[in-house]
């Protein structure tokens, strides 16, 4: 089947651009995929990092007293301003707590604690006791680059969306043909490049799901200064306002104090309203007055739209505004359907796994057009200064790419080899990562050869992948077959995961190491063949 195909000025244009913008993103582009892969599993991972947190949760959580342990922790808590609680669940048991502090200087400090929902025991942490999921996740839009790292993302993604619409263009004339032709003999620049077209064919839908989520998440501010100039005269809170209502509602700081219905009387009422769904969390302001108001937020965790939320009037005990799931304008819906879509919190863990496993074939794609792009200039149509530039800039790229892998497993290593109670722990954590993937990129350069590149990265990472479920057993004691017969299927999970990858990685280092003798082999007899004949002639 053959479609209409783009003239030749076209296709050419479509072609240069649709090459240049790739091999500018591409290594950001297979960070962001890379580490966002993991960051679905940020909650998941949360129980394999911190052995602390491996309780059950009970049936029903005392928010008051949660409430009460938190004020008398903090003899500075500023019970009026924006308090947060993040409930627990069976991936994090305590109670995330978000507030504000009233510091010596008039000024309000912010502060983060867990509070164990077994015992109510306040755990204050400046920093995150556990890190490996916190990291990736901030990783996969560049938040360890302060201010312009989310703007960058943004860019990169924005990038993305249009290498992906230039590429269909390309391939538009018989892209089907070339997705049921696929074949892995020939030569190696012919094989990235089928693998390119049919993965790309693949996971189509998904990438342009994330490139315009990604580049709405990462550019939101500049996308919606346009329509806060013309639609509410440059108010850009308007617009948030317009999407989420409760950010609308005033409280006046200076109300009396009152008496208000407790957080568990209008948890117990919204829970028998909406008994399919589940409370995630719920944000207070100006707790204890007159005026104060508590927001709550409910998912049904399988449904694309089905979350809302409810904002009490905590005095009267009455909903002043609500989104109810399934029944709500469009405003309401696109907003949160985009985090949806974004972050896979929707069809259960299935759908978590499928967006892994087309993010894995995304980050193929991306290495197999770097490769395309270096064979496609090793041709006597450049110069030799020029190949070598090429052949630089793909060692560099492909450093970059392929050291992520072994630097993951690394940090999966850190997060059990630092000790839980080490002060600084988050820090050395993530010192470790990135020091060892710099690391990493730095060996990665002294490897001219790129089957030799990507033969060693496997190496390393498959030997480092082993290693994760020895040490997690060794420190804390859950061994694979201990952590099933508990019931700790995340930890069990995780363990069992980068086992069978570090299998597969080493398996794959003899095959790649078997090619290159393979081809000497050829080469010798070629070479033996040619001295004969020349023998024969004479």
């Amino acid at each position: 089947m053959k479609l209409r195909p783009l003239g030749k000025r076209a296709h050419n244009i479509m072609f240069h651009t649709h090459t240049v913008a790739g091999i500018v993103i591409s290594f950001a582009l297979f960070i962001i995929f890379y580490a966002g892969a993991f960051a679905l599993f940020k909650d998941e991972m949360y129980q394999w990092e911190n052995p602390g947190a491996r309780f059950t949760v009970p049936k029903t959580v005392d928010y008051d007293r949660v409430h009460e342990a938190i004020a008398k922790a903090y003899p500075n808590f500023k019970e009026e301003g924006q308090l947060t609680y993040v409930f627990p669940d069976r991936h994090v048991p305590f109670v995330q707590v978000y507030g504000s502090l009233k510091e010596t200087d008039s000024t309000t400090g912010r502060f983060h604690a867990l509070v164990n929902s077994e015992n109510l025991e306040v755990i204050k942490s400046e920093a995150p006791l556990t890190t490996v999921g916190d990291t990736l996740y901030h990783l996969h839009f560049f938040d360890q680059i302060p201010g312009l790292g989310i703007w960058l993302s943004g860019l990169v993604s924005l990038f993305f969306l249009f290498a992906i619409v230039t590429g269909v263009l390309i391939h538009w004339k018989n892209i089907i043909n070339k997705f049921y032709a696929f074949t892995t003999k020939g030569k190696w620049k012919r094989i990235w490049t089928n693998a390119h077209t049919v993965l790309g064919v693949i996971g189509l839908p998904f990438q342009v799901v994330y490139a315009i989520t990604g580049a709405l998440f990462g550019l939101l501010t500049l996308l919606l200064a346009p329509s806060a100039l013309i639609l509410f005269d440059g108010d850009s809170t308007a617009i948030f306002k317009s999407i989420r209502p409760e950010r609308g509602i005033t409280v006046d700081p200076d109300a009396a104090l009152s008496e208000n219905r407790s957080l568990n009387t209008l948890l117990a009422d919204l829970e028998a309203k909406y008994t399919d769904f589940e409370v995630k969390n719920v944000v207070t302001q100006n707790y204890g007055r007159e005026d104060a108001t508590a927001t709550f937020y409910i998912d049904d965790g399988e449904g694309i739209v089905g979350d809302g939320l409810f904002v009490y009037r905590m005095k009267t005990g009455k909903i002043e505004t609500r989104i109810a799931p399934n029944k709500k304008s469009y405003s309401q819906t696109v907003y949160n359907l985009l985090i949806k879509l974004h972050y896979a919190t929707f069809g259960g863990m299935l759908m978590k796994i499928v967006y892994f496993i087309l993010a894995m074939i995304t980050c193929v794609i991306i290495v197999s057009g770097i490769l395309i792009w270096q064979k496609a200039r090793d041709t006597p149509q450049y110069t030799e200064r020029q190949k070598r530039f090429h052949h630089r800039t793909t060692k560099v790229y492909l450093a970059i790419c392929l050291g992520l892998f072994p630097a993951t497993a690394l940090i999966f290593l850190a997060n059990k080899l630092i000790p839980m109670d080490a002060v600084g722990r988050a820090f050395q954590v993530n010192t470790i990562f990135f020091l060892g993937w710099s690391l990493l990129l730095l060996t990665g350069l002294f490897w001219n050869n790129f089957r030799k590149l990507n033969r060693n990265y496997l190496g390393i990472g498959g030997a480092f992948s082993l290693l994760i479920l020895v040490v997690n057993g060794i420190v804390t004691g859950d061994w694979v077959w201990i952590a099933l017969s508990k019931g700790l299927w995340e930890v069990a999970s995780i363990d069992l995961f980068w086992f069978f990858t570090g299998i597969t990685a080493i398996s794959l280092v003899p095959i790649l190491s078997r090619e290159k003798v393979l081809k000497k082999e050829r080469t010798k007899v070629s070479t033996e063949g040619l001295s004969m004949k020349t023998n024969g002639s004479l």
